[in-house]
């Protein structure tokens, strides 16, 4: 692909084996805040994400890059994508975002489209996410979330699991804005194949054992957080309606397995967390204090 000097953002993505029921969603999210897209395929032989890539506006634009390495690391995929940035890209601006995260279009495009106004002292954007946890009814919590980063020569990500980004050091500037994120959602045995993985890598905690995946106690192994589930009564992202319909059939065994235990839980945890749910929204919310936030977020 010709490098366009008109590029100002682009976002970078690393995809595994796994099916990723929120793929499309996601690129059709941020199809209007990046003008390229540069992505580490790592999953083995073809890959199970090759179409939606394809026939998505960055594919059918011709505005992506995919790399096929293998998987040795979460910091070396995404320093690949780095690495491509840095030979290809012209782009002052990286979005970071996730297989499993879907934006709001429009406020994602317009903060895009405000980053030239951030001032050189910011070198990071942050937003806010809804942690959706085995429903798309209730969610654990609404946490700070890095959305752009500038580009710099001297960047690298380190850490083979719960990878930190280096080399850039400006101050962040946290916005009135929050999106989703579905990846606890998806069925029980691939949460704990996920950790299976993450352990591999370093992380600390208790996992299943691989002789364990096919039959395990959903409601045991999900105890500890059940009681941090809060109702969501907001709107999820216009992106993601369709994949959230397609799989709410898919997914009713365990996602009405969460609403009973929710339901049925004690008057002093239902009230705990409606004090919990007012603190994160008081949280996000009040960044709309602060007038550069607001220029940025409009």
């Amino acid at each position: 692909m010709p490098v366009d000097a008109r590029i100002s953002v682009a976002a970078h993505l690393i995809l595994g084996s796994r099916e990723e029921p929120f793929l499309d969603a996601l690129l059709d999210s941020i199809a209007g805040a990046a003008e390229m897209l540069i992505v580490n395929d790592n999953s083995p032989g073809v890959s199970p994400h090759a179409a939606i890539l394809e026939g998505s506006t960055f594919g059918r634009l011709g505005r992506i890059l995919v790399d096929r390495s293998p998987f040795t690391g979460f910091a070396a995929a995404r320093n690949v994508c780095l690495r491509l940035h840095a030979e290809r890209s012209p782009a002052a601006w990286v979005a970071f975002v996730d297989a499993d995260e879907v934006h709001e279009r429009q406020t994602i495009a317009s903060v895009a489209r405000n980053l030239e106004q951030v001032p050189p002292e910011f070198d990071f954007v942050d937003g806010y996410t809804w942690h959706f946890f085995q429903s798309f009814d209730y969610y654990t919590s609404i946490e700070r979330r890095m959305m752009f980063f500038r580009f710099t020569p001297t960047l690298r990500w380190e850490s083979a699991v719960h990878e930190k980004l280096a080399g850039i050091s400006g101050k962040r500037l946290a916005l009135p804005y929050v999106y989703a994120h579905y990846g606890h959602t998806l069925e029980p045995r691939r949460h704990a194949e996920k950790g299976r993985h993450y352990s591999s890598l370093g992380a600390p905690g208790g996992v299943l054992r691989e002789d364990q995946l096919d039959d395990f106690d959903v409601a045991r192994y999900f105890e500890p957080e059940y009681p941090r589930l809060m109702r969501f009564t907001g709107k999820h992202p216009q992106a993601a309606i369709a994949t959230l319909e397609r799989l709410r059939a898919r997914l009713r065994t365990y996602h009405d397995l969460t609403e009973r235990i929710v339901r049925g839980q004690p008057l002093r945890i239902k009230a705990r967390n409606v004090v919990r749910k007012l603190n994160y929204e008081l949280r996000w919310r009040g960044r709309g204090l602060d007038p550069l936030a607001r220029k940025i977020e409009k």
